[in-house]
Order: C-alpha cells, then sequence, then structure tokens
C-alpha cells in the first residue's frame, strides 16, 4: 500500500517538474495579457531572460502598401502653426498630434502602441558620483490595421522624489510614439535639418534672458510671435573680463 502511494507521489512529482520546464522554455503559453514590470539594469549582474509580450507572427503583413487615402492622410505638409519650440531650439508637435493623426488615417482603435518588454533603469552616473537621476526606457512597437509597422525605445530622465513615476512612463509612451510615426512620414519635417532651419529663421529667433529666480542669463530660442513669460525676461548680454 504505501510502496503504490510512493510511486504515485514520485510520478506525479517528475510531471510537475516537466509542466514547470515546458512553461519556462515556452513563457508565451502561460500568458493572456502584456507581462508588466521594472527592474534596474547593472553590468555587474547577469541579464534575467527577457519574456516577450509580442506574438511570434508580429510580423506578418510587413512590407504592405496602405490604401491611397490613408497614405495622404499619413504624407500631409506639417502646418508651420502645429510647431513647438523648445528653449533649447529643438522643434516638435504634441502628442495629441501624432494620435490625431494616427485616428484619421487608421480610425480610433485602429492602432495600438505595444510594449515588447520591461520598463529598464539606465545608471548613467560616473562611479562615485552623487546620482541625480536615472533614465527610463522601454521598448514598443505600433500596430496599425493589425499589421506591424515600427519598433523603437522610448527614454526620459527620471528624478526620484521630483516626480511621479506614472508620469515619468508616459513621457517614455510618447517618446516612443514619436519615433514609431516617423516611419510612417508623420511630422518627418522635423527630422530635415534643413527644413527646421529654415522654419527658424522665419518664425523664432534667439534672445538673451535672465533667469528672475536665480538671476541667471542665457540665450534662449522665442517664436516671433510670443513674448518672454516668468520666470524669463528680456536683457543684455555684457561681456566680462
Amino acid at each position: 500500500m504505501f510502496g503504490l502511494i510512493a510511486r504515485s507521489s514520485s510520478r506525479l512529482l517528475t510531471q510537475t517538474r516537466t509542466v514547470s520546464r515546458l512553461a519556462r522554455t515556452n513563457p508565451l503559453s502561460s500568458l493572456s495579457g502584456v507581462h508588466v514590470s521594472h527592474r534596474t539594469l547593472s553590468s555587474a549582474t547577469e541579464e534575467p531572460e527577457e519574456v516577450s509580450s509580442l506574438p511570434d507572427n508580429r510580423f506578418e503583413g510587413v512590407g504592405q502598401p496602405f490604401d491611397k487615402q490613408i497614405a495622404g492622410i499619413l504624407s500631409q505638409p506639417l502646418d508651420d502653426a502645429e510647431v513647438i519650440l523648445e528653449r533649447g531650439g529643438t522643434l516638435k508637435v504634441s502628442e495629441e498630434y501624432y494620435k490625431d493623426t494616427l485616428n484619421k488615417a487608421f480610425g480610433v482603435g485602429g492602432w495600438a502602441l505595444v510594449p515588447c518588454g520591461e520598463i529598464k533603469d539606465l545608471d548613467l552616473s560616473e562611479s562615485g558620483e552623487q546620482k541625480q537621476f536615472v533614465t527610463l526606457i522601454r521598448e514598443y512597437s505600433l500596430y496599425c490595421h493589425e499589421r506591424f509597422v515600427s519598433q523603437a525605445f522610448g527614454e526620459t530622465p527620471f528624478y526620484t522624489g521630483k516626480q511621479y513615476y506614472s508620469d515619468a512612463t508616459e513621457k517614455i509612451k510618447f517618446s516612443a510614439l514619436t519615433r514609431c510615426c516617423k516611419d510612417l512620414g508623420i511630422a518627418s519635417e522635423l527630422w530635415n535639418k534643413r527644413w527646421s532651419e529654415n522654419w527658424k529663421s522665419k518664425f523664432a529667433h534667439q534672445e538673451w534672458v535672465e533667469n528672475t529666480t536665480n538671476s541667471r542669463k542665457s540665450q534662449l530660442w522665442k517664436r516671433k510671435d510670443e513674448d518672454w513669460t516668468w520666470p524669463y525676461k528680456k536683457t543684455t548680454f555684457q561681456k566680462s573680463y
């Protein structure tokens, strides 16, 4: 009697180990949704195995052109009024611009930005240097009409204790969306250096300003049709010897 119980227990243990081993070698078989987690990268530790959240046939239909109506929406010239000028001179458009263009081209719900892996921390500070922030990154894939379009990393600096983690993850997503939409031609002018320089020569200029919170002076960009707002005020630059 006890021998029969022992043999049954042994077979059950063997089957359990086999199932566990198969689940590790084929993680998608046990996943019903997107795998979301967060970890820190370190060159001194061994990398854990990545768990993909995407199906094996994720590249099916790649390279097939969209119809002319969709292509016409995606390739529309960028309206000058949509361009946002950052103080450092970088040109961009809003997150709403990308999403509105995708909705017009593919319909609401006809596209999706799918995470490919986990959010990772990149500590870029020098050894012994006080850590002020980490860079958060995550890879995403853009699908339109159930077809793979592009794949890119999004990233953002994260200052612990000075901003919400949820806001930082949204910035990662927007960063990836911007890069993926480049392959569709949306706001592709922003990636053209000559176009950007021509836009700034028409609509913007640099001026010396003072930051009223710390009295620091710097040369920043602004649109010609806008005034300086707090904490900046226009000033003159006097070279000191």
